[in-house]
C-alpha cells in the first residue's frame, strides 16, 4: 500500500454536529495513519479552507432533502474535475440511497458508504478506502460494472424527468408536451424500468442524481 504521511487532512462536510463529533471520534482512534478531521457545514467553507492548504479526502453527508442533495451531487462533480486526485467519499443515509448512486452516478467516486450500517462496519468500509491508494481506487471504479451507465433514456423521457424534478404533475406534464396523459405515463414508466426503480419517490432520486452529475445524460 502507498505510504501515506503521519498527519493526514481530512474535510467532512456535514450539517448535524453529532454526527460530525461520531465521525471524527472514529477517524481519530485510528492510529495509522494519523487523520485530522475537519468539519465543514457547507462547501465555501471547504472551498476555502482547500485553497489554503489542501485535503486528501473529502467526505460528503448527503442530507435527507433533495435540494440539498442535488447541491451536493453537483458540487461533488465539480469536485471531481477540479482536484481529481483527491479522495472523493459520500455517506448515503441507507442502504437503497447507496445503491441508486453507485448504480447511476458517472462521477467517479472511492467509496460511498452506507449511515445506516452497524458501527464496525461503516468503520470498517470507511477506513478500507480512505487507507486504499488512489491508483487501486481509480482503477477499481473504472472496472467495477455498477458504475456503467444505465440504459439511455430516450429525449421524451429525460424531458418528463426534468419536468417532475421540478413539481409538475403527470396532466401538467401532458399539458406542456401536447401528449395523451396516457402517453407520458407510458414514458415515465419506461424511464422507471431503464433506471431499476419501482416507486415515484425512486424516479425522483435517480432524476436528482442524473440531471446533477458531472456527466449529462
Amino acid at each position: 500500500m502507498e505510504h501515506i504521511a503521519s498527519d493526514v487532512r481530512i474535510a467532512l462536510i456535514e450539517s448535524c454536529v453529532m454526527s460530525a463529533v461520531g465521525l471524527s471520534i472514529l477517524l481519530q482512534g485510528n492510529n495509522a495513519p494519523r487523520y485530522q478531521v475537519f468539519t465543514f457545514t457547507n462547501q465555501s467553507e471547504f472551498m476555502a479552507a482547500q485553497e489554503v492548504e489542501p485535503f486528501y479526502a473529502v467526505i460528503f453527508s448527503l442530507p435527507g432533502t433533495r435540494e440539498h442533495r442535488r447541491e451536493c451531487l453537483s458540487f461533488f462533480g465539480e469536485i471531481a474535475k477540479t482536484w481529481p486526485k483527491m479522495k472523493r467519499l459520500v455517506m448515503a443515509n441507507n442502504e437503497s440511497e447507496a445503491s441508486l448512486i453507485n448504480q447511476l452516478s458517472l462521477t467517479t467516486f472511492h467509496g460511498v458508504l452506507n449511515k445506516s450500517l452497524p458501527l464496525n462496519a461503516f468503520a470498517e468500509n470507511l477506513l478500507a478506502v480512505l487507507n486504499e491508494n488512489n491508483k487501486q481506487a481509480d482503477h477499481a471504479s473504472k472496472t467495477n460494472p455498477i458504475k456503467t451507465a444505465p440504459r439511455l433514456l430516450s429525449p421524451t423521457e429525460r424531458t418528463i424527468l426534468r419536468y417532475l424534478t421540478d413539481g409538475y404533475s403527470i396532466s401538467q406534464i401532458a399539458s406542456q408536451l401536447e401528449r395523451n396523459i396516457k402517453t407520458i405515463r407510458a414514458h415515465k414508466f419506461n424511464a422507471m424500468l431503464k433506471l431499476g426503480v419501482h416507486t415515484d419517490a425512486g424516479l425522483l432520486n435517480a432524476a436528482d442524481m442524473l440531471l446533477h452529475r458531472a456527466t449529462p445524460f
